[in-house]
């Protein structure tokens, strides 16, 4: 499988087939992004690809240096699972662990 980022998106793909899953995360300024949706096509679901995907883009905000609203509810409970990933989000945006 290949992820690329394209046009503030990070997609997922292979030969076969040119979507697999992806993240969207359209910019609100130019060093904030907003994570509307992560999408795995229902033939790749279970398979751990959105996981992957969120993954791919939390390195990516942290080389660019941005920080994330979160309005997926799938990106929302992966920065819960993942604590490490809420240093992107804004203070008032983190989530509660409790």
């Amino acid at each position: 499988m290949q992820f690329q980022v394209e046009d503030h998106r990070i997609v997922a793909s292979n030969p076969g087939h040119p979507l697999i899953g992806e993240i969207s995360f359209p910019a609100v300024s130019d060093d904030r992004v907003v994570v509307e949706r992560v999408f795995v096509h229902p033939d790749y679901q279970g398979q751990g690809i959105a996981a992957q995907l969120v993954q791919r883009f939390v390195d990516y905000a942290k080389e660019q240096h941005w920080t994330v609203k979160l309005m997926c509810p799938y990106a929302k409970a992966q920065f819960k699972q993942h604590p490490e990933y809420q240093e992107l989000l804004l203070p008032k945006d983190r989530i509660n662990l409790n």
